[in-house]
């Protein structure tokens, strides 16, 4: 039997963690400022990104009270990759109850969960 270093423990529970926790789909839109108008505007690229992720409209407040309103948030999500930022924005293209589904979501706070990913508190957007 092959020895187990650090690097391939981690990616034995990175595909787990996938298995297991993150049987949604969602996409991710990240914006990247690329430079500024005529009006001082930003201009940005937008790069798309399909994920696995676990999705939930249960918000814990205790873990949130400190980034903002907790009223403002209405979901969570958890996944391991790409690298989040506050303002990017979810699509949840794949859940059991589709009343979330193909709705956009902003995310309003970040918290870094090491080696199983990241939590995010999503805010509704408003077109």
């Amino acid at each position: 039997m092959p020895l187990l270093t650090n690097s391939r423990i981690a990616e034995q529970l990175d595909r787990e963690t996938q298995e297991l926790f993150y049987s949604d789909i969602a996409k991710i839109y990240q914006y990247t400022v690329t430079g500024y108008d005529d009006y001082g505007q930003p201009e940005t690229t937008t790069v798309s990104t399909e994920i696995s992720c676990s999705f939930t409209d249960k918000i814990s407040p205790e873990r949130w009270k400190d980034f903002a309103d907790v009223a403002e948030f209405v979901a969570e999500i958890r996944f391991q990759s790409p690298t989040p930022s506050k303002g990017n924005r979810v699509e949840l293209k794949d859940f059991f109850d589709t009343a979330y589904t193909d709705k956009t979501y902003e995310i309003a706070g970040i918290r870094d969960r090491g080696e199983f990913g990241y939590v995010c508190a999503l805010k509704d957007v408003k077109i």
